[in-house]
């Protein structure tokens, strides 16, 4: 049987005869069959040159087939290898059949996938195709000292983030709606983050030794950094906060936030889901801890690396890599263009492609005691598009949409079909107007402590990034935001001892989402002509059901994980809650009724006393947006506990959640 060096060796001899070698006279195998066509798994569009991808079928052994060689020698193969170096080990054993060749750039791609596929023992060939990053990696510096205070935590710059908790501030745009945000606040006081939680951040590499990430950022512990030594045997060398999947193995552990190329983009994106919180220093993270170490652990998968990597070779190595090595919540800010993909069998390409089988592997696997399987967080893309993009539109992740501080759809964000949930991804054109950044309604986050050099089509653009701290908008912004409450919800259940399926899990998520339909009437002042930028009014009502079951809420998740209903009321107004489905029966008739709050929810709702209770309904007027538990106590059986004279009653002790909103959809909005 033939080695791989053997099959190689003989490539090496005939390279010399192939560069002068005419591309019509190589033999093309049967490639002219409809069988080969069928095998195809996407088109040549975007495709990386002298790179392809193919699985063999169950059974085959390519190191010892004589058709696979002559394939290889006509279009001058250098090297072949297996995508996963330890597929063999993870239990998935399509993925041990993926292999990839690299070879002559010269030779056209689309005759190259049609000599594979014209191999018997090959079912899939795949082209290695690019992937679009959902921003375009353009950031600004604050322009303030200091942030509005915050009486949260003490970072500093908590009070630039809006996205946690907007009050709706004339200094952040004229069109600012209070409670435009996730509710994250008054979930931190439930929890904060879990350190046994790993969230994997496929993108850009991330800069591990920021001040306000390192101490939040995932270690491989069996791995020695910096010894050039693959200490865990997991087939990467060094890979210690993560793994670079753009450079070879042995150099794996070389992850890279500066190059030329890079943005920024993936230590921003880290800085959303986990910067540490209550340091003292710069902004907060969703799931980022109280200050106490417990926050979440960011994992650094880098598929963009500069000018090079992000393929569909190189994510689906991080996908699995990911799996692998502990992750439960994938962060996922990238995406194929627009219209590639337009349903599942295309994307599937029947049963196979290299990134589906990724994904299928990743939410399979279980790597938490509070969910049976991974959670899979895709940015929607900006395209303005009546669909999101693939692979976030694949069924079993999760696509995010991006509004901005008004409470609107941002206006370069897709929608429609695949959009599952909504987040804050920020908008520099809010109001029609172009901000520079010193008050920008855009997402405030992490950025390289050093300037990085942006660049256009290839070359340098005379624009910087900024630096520790900056402004970002698109919906690769808002994909951390689930990602981060995905964590958080990951580690309330661990704390609590809870345990859900997948699907349980995810339905609580997109079901706890806060109502955005009932705001989508008339239009919105910003882009509307994307080739010249013209300001004008973006007509509203095309997004209506359209983003997803609504915009996420921390809090409101949090309470389904916790099995307390949520109640939703208008700010500043009277409003009467019924508690006949909370208390049972005719609540009308219970008598003494207690009620209890802590004075932190006080404190949230604005509220100077406890709220009153008379025939079976709660008064209560908020005067903040906010969120707070309220405790319900009384008897069932006897008016007293004391079985002295009489039997005594017996306790009933329940919990509601009261969020105060600026605007109440009647019906419960897009539900």
């Amino acid at each position: 049987m033939k080695t791989l060096s053997v099959i190689l060796s003989a490539l090496t001899a005939v390279h010399a005869f192939l560069a002068c070698t005419a591309l019509e006279d190589m033999p093309t195998g049967n490639a002219a069959s409809g069988t080969a066509g069928m095998k195809m798994v996407n088109t040549s569009a975007d495709a990386v040159p002298g790179k392809l991808l193919f699985l063999v079928k169950e059974g085959a052994i390519p190191e010892s087939d004589d058709a696979l060689t002559e394939a290889f020698s006509a279009i001058g193969a250098s090297s072949m290898e297996k995508v996963f170096p330890s597929a063999g080990d993870n239990g998935a054993e399509v993925l041990d059949r993926w292999y990839s060749v690299s070879f002559d750039a010269s030779v056209a791609p689309e005759r190259a996938a049609e000599l594979l596929a014209g191999v018997e023992g090959i079912s899939k060939v795949q082209f290695n195709t690019l992937l679009h990053k959902a921003s375009d990696g353009i950031s600004w510096p604050s322009g303030t000292t200091k942030a509005a205070a915050s009486e949260r935590f003490n970072d500093p710059y908590l009070g630039l983030q809006w996205n946690y908790r907007n009050t709706g501030s004339l200094e952040l745009a004229a069109t600012a709606m209070p409670g435009a945000d996730i509710n994250v606040y008054d979930a931190w006081r439930v929890t904060g983050g879990d350190p046994g939680i790993i969230v994997a951040v496929v993108d850009e590499g991330i800069q591990y030794n920021h001040p306000d990430l390192q101490q939040n950022m995932w270690t491989n512990t069996a791995e020695i950094p910096g010894n050039g030594i693959d200490d865990d045997g997991n087939g990467y060398t060094d890979d210690y906060y993560g793994c670079n999947f753009a450079v070879p193995k042995s150099s794996a552990g070389n992850i890279s936030w500066n190059k030329p190329g890079d943005t920024g983009h993936a230590t921003h994106i880290a800085g959303t889901i986990a910067a540490v919180n209550n340091n003292s220093l710069g902004v907060c993270g969703v799931a980022g801890g109280t200050g106490s170490g417990d926050g979440i652990r960011i994992m650094s998968c880098q598929v963009f690396d500069g000018m090079s990597g992000g393929d569909v070779e190189t994510c689906a190595k991080a996908i699995i890599y990911a799996a692998d090595m502990g992750a439960s919540v994938l962060s996922c800010s990238f995406g194929f263009a627009s219209g590639v993909f337009t349903d599942d069998a295309q994307f599937r390409s029947g049963e196979e492609s290299i990134e589906a089988n990724a994904i299928d592997y990743f939410i399979s696997k279980s790597n938490s005691s509070a969910v049976d399987g991974g959670i899979a967080v895709f940015a929607a893309g900006n395209d303005h598009s009546a669909m999101v993009t693939y692979p976030g539109a694949y069924k079993g992740c999760i696509s995010v949409s991006s509004i901005s501080c008004d409470n609107l759809p941002a206006c370069y964000t897709n929608y429609g079909p695949g959009c599952d949930i909504a987040a804050p991804g920020g908008d520099r054109f809010m109001d029609g107007i172009a901000y520079p950044g010193t008050s920008a309604p855009c997402i405030y986050s992490t950025m390289p402590t050093e300037p990085i050099p942006l660049y256009s089509n290839g070359a340098p653009n005379g624009q910087y990034s900024a630096t520790d701290y900056g402004y970002m908008d698109g919906s690769s912004m808002a994909c951390p935001h689930v990602a981060g409450i995905a964590a958080l919800g990951l580690s309330y259940a661990v704390q609590t001892g809870r345990h859900f399926t997948r699907e349980e899990f995810i339905s609580m998520l997109l079901s706890s989402a806060d109502d955005i339909d009932s705001y989508l009437e008339g239009t919105k002042r910003t882009v509307v002509d994307w080739t010249y930028y013209t300001i004008g009014s973006l007509p509203l009502s095309p997004y209506r059901y359209n983003m997803g079951s609504g915009v996420a809420d921390a809090w409101r998740f949090l309470m389904k994980i916790d099995g307390v209903p949520c109640v939703s009321i208008p700010v500043g107004e009277v409003s009467e809650i019924d508690l006949s489905p909370y208390l049972g029966g005719n609540a009308g008739w219970i008598r003494n009724v207690g009620v209890s709050m802590t004075d932190e929810d006080l404190e949230s709702l604005g509220l100077e006393s406890l709220p009153e209770i008379s025939g079976g309904k709660l008064t209560i007027r908020p005067t903040k947006t906010g969120s707070a538990r309220i405790r319900l106590s009384h008897l069932v059986g006897g008016d007293s506990e004391d079985s002295d004279g009489a039997p005594s009653g017996m306790p009933v002790n329940t919990s509601i959640s009261v969020i105060s909103r600026v605007n109440v959809s009647a019906n419960g909005g897009w539900l």
